[in-house]
């Protein structure tokens, strides 16, 4: 499995990644001039963890991907980390013998994980930097578990004290460390990104959605776990790295990948510009009343059943129509068929069992109880939670 939240060991290092072990290549072709460059997909991917033997397959993935696409005017950017001392952002690059390969930009000193938020906002500006006049999106590559907080300190030498983005072990590999959504949000760049994937599990909470607000046009994730492969991307890149990227047809690749193997799968797209509307009438439709649906009546995206995401159209309907105010419900009905542009899910869900489709909006959200808990008291620092819930 990958992308799921877990704990077990794993390959840690590339294949290659050693300096002694280090093969030959032949040499890259000059680099395009930065002006050229129309676009560049920025992977900022925690790999040293239990998907790292993934994060090898993606990688060739990617390489793949590029024979596609015009490498002068679209270019690939990987943050990785390569060993206990070393990471850094590479490049795509095709070579002499026309293949191509991943080649260092620059290295970054390995005194904070990657999950820490300054190795993020120092990545991203660096990267930025590169090509100026281009636009530019990301894919976040890792665990996920959607808001959900972790508090660790993000030294690589301490270990940690659940857990947003990240699962990054440190180097006695006995513990792991995690960004907290909000801090992820934080060391991104307001309105640098056009679309921002996750290419984790969890992650199209309504609650991630909302800290990442002004940080791109058009936001992609999946509500529930994502198999084996995540994102396949020797196709789905290709629709990305275009002078008119067709995100939605992206999204249906990956979907469509999934469907030809008949593992389950769930992804959404949402249109950041319809977002405040959906945050509008969840917070009337709070205000409503103070009956709640009964969980167990709730479409749950989670296997986990001490983190559960409930479907969060299905959550604030029910609510609405508790408490009397249907047409709140039928008001956010249309306000999420203009923020969700797409969405799609496999008839079972990841207990292998048939689901209520029609319940599957492609949003989660987390049922606030208002308890002293420690996740919740972090929940109600969130965004989310002020704009609806206070």
């Amino acid at each position: 499995m990958k992308r799921i939240f877990y704990y077990s060991f794993a390959l840690l290092a590339l294949s290659g990644c050693g300096k002694e072990d280090t093969p030959d290549f032949p040499a890259p072709v000059p680099a395009p001039a930065p002006e050229s460059v129309e676009r560049a997909v920025l992977v900022y991917a925690v790999n040293r963890s239990s998907l790292s033997a993934d994060f090898n397959d993606d990688s060739n993935e990617m390489l793949e991907a590029m024979g596609n696409v015009d490498s002068d005017k679209y270019q690939l950017l990987v943050f990785r980390t390569d060993s206990d001392s070393e990471c850094g952002l590479y490049r795509a690059a095709r070579n002499s013998d026309g293949d191509f390969q991943f080649v260092l930009l620059k290295s970054f000193d390995r005194d904070v994980t990657s999950t820490h938020p300054t190795r993020v906002e120092e990545v991203m500006k660096y990267a930025l930097d590169l090509y100026p006049n281009a636009s530019y999106d990301l894919i976040f590559w890792g665990h996920g578990m959607s808001w959900r907080p972790y508090f660790t300190d993000h030294n690589v030498t301490d270990t940690p004290v659940l857990h947003a983005y990240g699962g990054e072990y440190n180097p006695d590999f006995t513990s792991t460390d995690w960004t907290e959504i909000d801090e992820l949000a934080d060391a991104v760049p307001d309105g640098r990104f056009e679309t921002i994937w996750f290419d984790c599990c969890y992650m199209t909470g309504i609650e991630v959605i909302y800290e990442f607000r002004d940080k791109c046009r058009t936001f992609v994730g999946y509500p529930t776990e994502v198999w084996q492969y995540g994102m396949a991307y020797d196709i789905v890149l290709p629709y990305l790295m275009r002078s008119t990227p067709d995100v939605t047809g992206a999204a249906r690749a990956f979907y469509d990948f999934y469907a030809a193997t008949s593992d389950p799968v769930t992804v959404a797209v949402v249109d950041m510009e319809h977002l405040q509307p959906v945050a509008d009438v969840a917070r009337e439709i709070v205000r409503s009343g103070s009956v709640r649906p009964e969980a167990r009546d709730l479409l749950n995206y989670s296997r986990t059943a001490s983190s559960p995401f409930y479907d969060f159209k299905q959550f604030f309907t029910m609510t609405s129509s508790l408490n009397g105010a249907e047409p709140l419900g039928r008001r956010l009905d249309e306000a999420m068929k203009s923020m969700v542009i797409y969405h799609a899910e496999s008839d079972k869900n990841f207990f292998g069992r048939p689901w209520d489709v029609s319940a599957v909006s492609g949003i989660s959200t987390h049922y606030y109880k208002g308890t002293d808990s420690v996740d919740e008291a972090y929940y109600r620092t969130l965004d989310w939670y002020r704009r609806v819930y206070e």
